[in-house]
């Protein structure tokens, strides 16, 4: 029992769990025409180390993460540090055209605008008369 116990046993599943790409933790408030989304991205320095895509229905957000301490090397981690990507299914069509983001004390926070759709549009094709 002692062996299987041992942290040489729990150390086999790191290969497991290295390959796996890390989803960040989020928060997702609705009103009726408005989301925001809450992504917890603890490491990251420079917004440019986040991409951010909004897709009808979906936001993605990935990028890399990293905790450094020049001088020391790392005993214990329980934060990730590495590629993490998160793609969340929205409860309505967004706006593409008006978005807002903002990165504060290692929340990002997105701001999104429900999509008006004139109902009474079908998208159909207008057929000229050429006669």
């Amino acid at each position: 029992m002692k062996k299987f116990f041992e942290d040489d046993f729990l150390g086999n599943f790191n290969s497991f769990f290295n390959g796996m790409v890390q989803q960040p933790r989020a928060n997702v408030y609705e009103s009726e025409n408005e989301v925001i989304c809450a992504i917890f991205l603890p490491g990251i320095q420079n917004v440019e180390d986040i991409d951010l895509t909004i897709n009808e229905r979906t936001l993605e957000v990935r990028g890399t993460s990293r905790l450094e301490f020049k001088g020391f090397r790392i005993t214990q981690e329980e934060v990730y540090q590495g590629e993490f990507k998160r793609i969340m299914e929205l409860p309505y069509l967004v706006r593409q055209d008006k978005s807002d983001a903002t990165f504060k004390r290692g929340i990002l926070t997105v701001h999104l605008y429900r999509l008006i759709t004139d109902k009474k549009s079908n998208n159909g094709v207008v057929i000229r008369d050429d006669e």
